[in-house]
Formats: C-alpha cells, sequence, structure tokens
C-alpha cells in the first residue's frame, strides 16, 4: 500500500454570522483541507486552519513542502512518518504554521490507515468507547443580545444537547447577568461551560470566578492569557469552578509546564498544534500520567475518535464549522457523540461544496 497522491485544497467558510469573542471578530474560517489518495483507491483526509486567507495560504505552502515525505510511503508507517516530518520541520520550528500543516497531513495518513485495516480510526487505536459526550460550542458568543442567548441555549437543548459553552469578556457585572439568564434558561441538570479566552488578569479571574461559583459551571476555560501559566495555576487553585486550557499550546511538551505546575484541571489539546493524530495521542497520554482529564478543541470529526480512545478522554468539543465539507456528519444523541463505525476517520467529502469553498 502507498501513497500515490497529496492534494491539499485551499478554501474559505463563510460563517453564518460573525463571531465575536474576547480576542476575534471571525468571518470566514479560512480552511486547507487534505486529499491523501493511495495506489488501492482509498481516500483519506485532514484539514488545518486560520483566521484570514492570506495566513490560510501559508499553511497551504506548508503543506506543500511536506509532500515529498509522504508520496511513496505507507500510511500504516503514520507514527515513523510524523516523526520524519517532525525532525523536516525542525528548522522553521515546532510551534506555528509547520505544525498545523503537518496535523492536516498526519490526520489524512492515519485516516488511511484505519481505512486499511477495515476499521474506524478509534477501534484501530484501541478505543473501547463507541459514543463520547459532547458540548455545543457554536453559539451563545458575546455579541449575542440576552434575547439571542436564551434562543439559542433554548435551541441547542432541541437539537439534543445537553452542555453547551457561553463567552464571557464583557463587563463583570454583564457577564454575571448572562450567565445567569443562560443557566435559568437551561435548568441546573445541563453542563455550562464559560469561555473568557484568555481576557481577564488574575485580580479579576479571581473575583468573578468566585461569583461565578453558585452557577455550578462546568468549567471555566482560558481565564488569563495563556502564557502567564503560573497566574492560572493559582487561580486554579483558588477557585471550586475546574479550570480548562491548554488549547493553544504547541505538540505534547507544550502540555507539560500546564501540568507541573498544576496551572489547569483539565486540558484541551488542539488537534492542529499538537500536530495531528500522533500528536494528539502522545499529550493526551502526558495528561494521563499526571491524573488530568483531556477535552478537545475544534476539529470535532477526528478529536471523537482520539477521546474515544483516551481513557481519560472527557468531552468533545462540537463545532460545526466545516461540516458542510462532508456527506457524512457526526450524530448526536442525548448529548453524545456516536462515533462512526465506518473505516477510518468515517469522512465523505462532499465534493460540491469542495468547489462551492474554493478559493
Amino acid at each position: 500500500m502507498k501513497i500515490t497522491r497529496v492534494r491539499p485544497h485551499l478554501l474559505s467558510l463563510p460563517l453564518p454570522r460573525p463571531v465575536k469573542t474576547a480576542v476575534h471578530d471571525i468571518r470566514t474560517v479560512d480552511t486547507v483541507l487534505v486529499e491523501m489518495e493511495t495506489d488501492g483507491g482509498a481516500t483519506g483526509v485532514g484539514f488545518c486552519f486560520a483566521f484570514g486567507r492570506h495566513r490560510a495560504r501559508a499553511l497551504h505552502a506548508l503543506v506543500e513542502d511536506l509532500i515529498p515525505l509522504y508520496q511513496g510511503a505507507d500510511p500504516r508507517a503514520a507514527r515513523a512518518l510524523h516523526e520524519s516530518a517532525w525532525r523536516a520541520i525542525n528548522f522553521v520550528g515546532h510551534a506555528g504554521v509547520a505544525v498545523m500543516a503537518l496535523s492536516a497531513v498526519d490526520t489524512a495518513c492515519w485516516d488511511l490507515a484505519a481505512q486499511s485495516a477495515g476499521a474506524p480510526l478509534f477501534r484501530l487505536l484501541g478505543g473501547g468507547r463507541s459514543r463520547i459526550p459532547a458540548y455545543a460550542s457554536s453559539g451563545l458568543w458575546l455579541d449575542y443580545s440576552a434575547d439571542e442567548l436564551v434562543a439559542e441555549a433554548q435551541r441547542f437543548l432541541a437539537k439534543g444537547h445537553r452542555a453547551m459553552k457561553m463567552r464571557l469578556g464583557r463587563t463583570p457585572a454583564e457577564d454575571l447577568d448572562r450567565v445567569r439568564l443562560v443557566r435559568e434558561a437551561v435548568g441546573p441538570g445541563v453542563r455550562l461551560l464559560a469561555d473568557v479566552n484568555q481576557g481577564w488578569d488574575e485580580p479579576t479571574a479571581l473575583r468573578v470566578g468566585r461569583a461565578l461559583e453558585p452557577f455550578e459551571l462546568y468549567w471555566l476555560e482560558e481565564p488569563l492569557p495563556y502564557e502567564d501559566l503560573e497566574g492560572c495555576a493559582r487561580v486554579a487553585a483558588a477557585l471550586r469552578t475546574p479550570i480548562a486550557t491548554g488549547e493553544t499550546d504547541y505538540g505534547s511538551l507544550g502540555m507539560r509546564r500546564h501540568l507541573e505546575l498544576r496551572a489547569a484541571d483539565i486540558l484541551m489539546p488542539d488537534l492542529q498544534r499538537m500536530g495531528g493524530v500522533t500528536g494528539f495521542l502522545k499529550a493526551a497520554t502526558l495528561c494521563e500520567a499526571f491524573h488530568t482529564p483531556v477535552s478537545s478543541h475544534l476539529f470535532m470529526e477526528a478529536s471523537a475518535h482520539l477521546l474515544a480512545t483516551a481513557p481519560n478522554g472527557l468531552i468533545l468539543e462540537h463545532m460545526d464549522w466545516w461540516q458542510e465539507l462532508f456527506e457524512d456528519p457526526l450524530t448526536l444523541v442525548d448529548g453524545e457523540v456516536l462515533l462512526p463505525e465506518r473505516p477510518g476517520i468515517g469522512l465523505g467529502l462532499n465534493r460540491k461544496a469542495l468547489e462551492r469553498f474554493a478559493c
């Protein structure tokens, strides 16, 4: 079995409405989707993305740079190929666009490896769970009005979600009022998560975090700038609400200091910043050694398989930004995503969508 062709597609997916967080104003999700083909006719898929078409072009260039390392290789040697690629990008660094580009190629390679075994990826990796809890993340944005927050929360419930995430970053008083509003709308039995997107300083995190405790948040995400690990450790130690962070780290070693400082209760390896499936698995294993649960950040199609594999896999971020690209979207039942039993990651490409979003 040999890889005969690797094709990167540059895509720009418009969002239904602009997304506002404490740090971003997002209108498009600019994506590089990788198709990896074999001499047996199988196709593996992976993707990476950026906010801004000019940034996505940089990802596209790095993907093209990695193609010769995979062309002609056996995709069943995915770990060895990742190691070779990791050494190859050493000069440009093990962070940033090179790692993101590698993630798309590595994920496509693992997709093929699982297809060659005739098994879904999570079963190839030894996973024993066929469903994973998920939380709705594609809504409850910072710029929503009070009425929009309530309506969105109710829509999530109607779709079968039993957990959802809202964004914070207005004034402390407004944030508290908005959390109260959503909690009252969904009731005490729904897991409610809140994401600050690194928007507070330590005194604010302590003050507002304590005020939020009566609302029984499932977690408080990224309260401080990601590089302030010592401050985050103090916040995690002081608050009753679990602290989640880690989506901005690169590679499994990027999470090590979080673990050593106990800077969070839950870590969130991001598939593209980990460098793909190979890197995510390393990160999850490292976190397991520190008795720390992991969630995911975006990339729900592949991340569902990885969380189902990891003994410390906690909950999946359900973000539907890329759903139109695939013919077989994940199924949600009673707040849990059902893992597809199709070989590989289980993504059938929507060719018309690829044409529509091409740039």
